[in-house]
């Protein structure tokens, strides 16, 4: 197959999630009953996930995130 003679140009190990507009998504997945994301924080995910993982927890347990804001990142803004 032509797949098996290709040349190889760029080998890449990793993904960079990133959203549209550079922000993560976090929160309720708009018409998707009991669906969360955590997601698209580029390179510092490792980072902020001990935040995140807290404010989602607070999200599904509680219904809202209270140690830390998390509205600029609803995932709804990519559906108006």
């Amino acid at each position: 197959s032509e797949m098996a003679t290709a040349e190889v140009g760029l080998k890449q190990s990793c993904h960079l999630p990133v959203t549209p507009d550079g922000l993560p998504m976090m929160g309720k997945v708009p018409r998707v009953e009991g669906a969360y994301v955590a997601t698209g924080h580029s390179c510092w995910g490792i980072l902020n996930s001990p935040a995140t993982g807290a404010a989602l927890a607070e999200l599904i347990v509680d219904g809202a995130a209270t140690s830390v804001d998390i509205s600029a990142f609803n995932p709804a803004r990519f559906y108006r």
